[in-house]
């Protein structure tokens, strides 16, 4: 099997940029090297596969602009294939805000920032359920399939790539809603007693009693509708090489 250099290094260009915006490869305590290695094997097993670029033919400007645009093209495959990840952070930052502890947060090891509980706590569902039912799996197959409908140096801005992404975009904060939902139905429901509580009973101090039953209430649906939040994380990475392909198609012009 015979390698072209300048394949291989095209290849190992998207696919870098991809696993530097991927969860799991793109953690901060993520050895470097590791993510580098990685990127090398993929654009070994991709590289063969593909026409032979000439890039060896290219004036200076053009093998920069060929260069940028590959890596531009992984890091926005890479950033399509983190929306389910930045849905689940979203869920839990509502999650917090509802049931009253969003002003509790602790260090998220993936960014090294402080990051509100329950949103931690699903961004970590996500990225196990990825893992131990190896979607990532799918998620670096989608990535070989853009090379189908994309092949090297031929990516192109139009109206269409940006409606995609806009539409993929806007199911970020659909699927979040749906995992919050319960926390937030409950959250309601108890608001609305101790509303009613409060007019029958005006000495009742309603706001310092309503809070632990919102937090005991809120934590306790929660608990009990993660596996509800994995099965829309499941539901999404099985669609994502599609979604991948669909923006590499109108990347591609096709």
């Amino acid at each position: 099997m015979q390698i072209d250099y300048y394949n291989w290094l095209l290849v190992f260009l998207r696919a870098s940029a991809f696993l530097l915006v991927l969860p799991f490869f793109s953690m901060a305590n993520f050895p470097v090297t590791m993510r580098v290695a990685v990127g090398a094997l993929m654009a070994l097993l991709i590289a063969p596969l593909l026409p032979a670029f000439p890039l060896g033919r290219l004036d200076l400007l053009s093998l920069l602009g060929v260069m940028i645009q590959e890596v531009s093209i992984g890091l926005l495959l890479g950033f399509v294939a983190r929306l389910i990840f930045f849905a689940a952070e979203l869920a839990g930052n509502v999650i917090s805000s509802e049931i009253g502890l969003n002003l509790a947060s602790i260090l998220d090891p993936m960014s090294q920032q402080s990051s509100q509980v329950a949103g931690t706590i699903l961004l970590f569902l996500a990225t196990v359920v990825m893992l131990t039912l190896n979607l990532h799996h799918w998620i670096l197959l989608g990535f070989e399939r853009t090379y189908s409908v994309l092949p090297i140096g031929g990516a192109h801005l139009n109206s269409a790539l940006f409606e995609t992404l806009v539409a993929q975009t806007g199911r970020v904060f659909m699927i979040a809603l749906q995992i919050s939902a319960p926390v937030m139905a409950v959250s309601f429901v108890i608001t609305l007693v101790f509303a009613v509580l409060s007019r029958a009973v005006p000495q009742m101090n309603i706001f310092t009693e309503m809070y632990g039953f919102r937090v005991a209430g809120g934590l306790i649906v929660f608990g009990f509708t993660l596996q509800l939040a994995a099965q829309y994380v499941v539901n999404y990475l099985h669609r994502l090489p599609d979604d991948m392909l669909a923006v590499a198609q109108m990347l591609g012009g096709k």
